[in-house]
């Protein structure tokens, strides 16, 4: 296998996500998109090097696009109403410098570079280290921003299996294996190049993924608005004036719970921090105070805590002996069977398993 066809799966890839894009994360898949090509390119540059040198020196310019790409995917995908300002251009000061002097040599007819072999040497080497440079920097940025994500999307999920982008932070963990195995020289060890089929393989991952990506953001604009409101407060940590006085906190208190008691809003799998707060006829920035300030939680273990108690109870139940340990966990408002069992595990400090057993004993 070589490596045009790895670069046509990416390629392909790129316009399948394009096509299907949903208006709510258009931002996001179309950065992403534009990663996918600019992957697409760099891998076919490996088979048309001889053949077509013009077309490589075109092609070698989206190397400094592939990283800023990806970054700002996770930027669209993580921030529900970010806007691209003129300072954003700066990320791509790199691709336009290498743009100009490729485009240079083209005009002159002299790519690839002609000069003499020690100056080449340099210029190779000092494309190679910006590049690598430019990786390891945009590669910072992007993992700190996807563990700031997972840790925000307590503060207004319930769920967080389909918007924690996981496969985004695994994503960026393949991509360093990727510069490892290049710098490390495996593909001479084994005796053939196999990272063609590598590629392969990691588009039709990439490809199971995204397409299947669920909205982080299932909200009004103006909802929107306030979630990021409430996030970029959180990471503030400024002491701001209490949205509530003491009186309503108090009734609220009494309000929530009747709800949580009563509604049983936590059976529903999806329920988060907006639908709560239109139970309570409230907003979402006075439900986020009323957890986060007065009872110091979070929405998701403000949640989680019912649910567990519900599969508790469930686990003690004659009544539903019929049930898998699986099953009690759908029933309890769990949207999967990992994210019931670490919940559990985490307040309860067992496995359900070893609760309902515990429990047959005693």
């Amino acid at each position: 296998m070589n490596y045009s066809f790895a670069a046509g799966c990416f390629i392909f890839l790129s316009f399948v996500v394009y096509i299907n894009l949903q208006h709510n994360i258009k931002n996001a898949k179309t950065w992403f998109s534009s990663f996918l090509i600019c992957v697409g390119l760099a891998l076919i540059e490996r088979d048309l090097y001889d053949k077509y040198p013009n077309f490589v020196a075109l092609s070698e310019c989206s190397r400094f696009l592939i990283a800023p790409c990806l970054y700002f995917s996770i930027v669209y995908f993580t921030h529900p109403k970010y806007h691209f300002s003129r300072y954003d251009l700066l990320h791509f000061i790199p691709f336009t410098i290498f743009t100009f002097f490729a485009f240079s040599f083209l005009i002159q007819h002299k790519y690839p570079i002609i000069s003499p072999p020690q100056l080449s040497r340099y210029l190779g080497t000092a494309v190679l280290l910006t590049l690598r440079l430019q990786i390891i920097v945009y590669w910072t940025m992007s993992f700190v921003l996807l563990r700031r994500h997972q840790k925000d999307i307590r503060l207004f999920s319930s769920e967080d299996t389909s918007i924690n982008l996981n496969w985004l932070l695994r994503l960026l963990f393949v991509i360093l294996a990727v510069i490892l195995i290049g710098m490390l020289k495996f593909k001479s060890l084994l005796g053939f190049d196999y990272l063609p089929v590598f590629y392969s393989v990691a588009s039709g991952a990439i490809a199971y993924y995204i397409l299947q990506q669920k909205e982080i953001y299932p909200f009004p604009d103006t909802v929107k608005t306030e979630i990021q409101e409430i996030i970029e407060n959180n990471h503030s940590k400024k002491n701001t004036a209490p949205r509530l006085n003491e009186q309503e906190v108090v009734l609220l208190k009494l309000k929530l719970e009747s709800i949580m008691e009563n509604d049983k809003p936590y059976l529903q799998s999806d329920i988060n921090l907006y639908q709560l707060a239109e139970k309570l006829s409230i907003s979402t920035h006075d439900l986020s105070f009323l957890l986060n300030a007065s009872l110091s939680i979070s929405f998701n273990s403000f949640i989680n805590n019912y649910r567990i108690n519900e599969a508790k109870r469930l686990l003690m139940s004659n009544k539903h002996t019929f049930l898998s340990i699986e099953g009690i966990g759908y029933e309890a408002g769990f949207s999967s069977k990992s994210a019931f069992f670490t919940c559990f595990k985490k307040v309860v400090g067992c496995s359900p398993l070893e609760f309902k057993k515990n429990q047959d004993i005693t």
